[in-house]
């Protein structure tokens, strides 16, 4: 058993679009009243005036069935829903080669900074007092190394 239902608002007329798998068809629709919601349904449900519409009550069906036809009701409406509620496996792999193309750039933005920083005066004098105080600790460790190593003789 499951219902796809609309949370719409009476002032904005914006939709929200969800499914369940709850028998109580209402007991969903507390759960987007809770105030630790972070759901984009929680914009209508704060605003108190809004209708709660089962768009359609279906009694076998499973969990990706249920998904499915909560996209097509979806795809009808002009809905704030963030994310969507199935996707598809060609989906999936067209959404990783975005994903990859802006990880790449974003790789090489990076890149890109760091050799220009590496060139400001700012991270030529960090890394050549950092260099300084390298040389002058390792400089003393070596010293105090050979100290301790004399007393351990005695």
């Amino acid at each position: 058993m499951g219902i796809v239902y609309m949370i719409k608002c009476n002032i904005t007329n914006e939709c929200y679009i969800g499914s369940s798998m709850q028998k109580n068809k209402n007991q969903r629709l507390g759960e987007h009243k809770y105030k630790n919601n972070t759901c984009v349904s929680k914009q209508i449900i704060n605003r108190n005036n809004y209708e709660y519409i089962i768009l359609e009550d279906i009694l076998d069906i499973d969990k990706k069935e249920l998904l499915i036809k909560e996209q097509e009701y979806m795809d009808k409406y002009v809905c704030i829903n963030k994310q969507r509620a199935y996707i598809t496996e060609e989906q999936k792999k067209e959404y990783k080669k975005e994903y990859d193309k802006i990880n790449i750039k974003r790789k090489q933005y990076k890149k890109d900074y760091h050799k220009e920083y590496r060139k400001t005066d700012k991270y030529k004098k960090y890394n050549k007092d950092y260099y300084k105080e390298y040389r002058f600790f390792k400089k003393y460790n070596d010293a105090i190394a050979e100290y301790i190593n004399q007393i351990n003789q005695y």
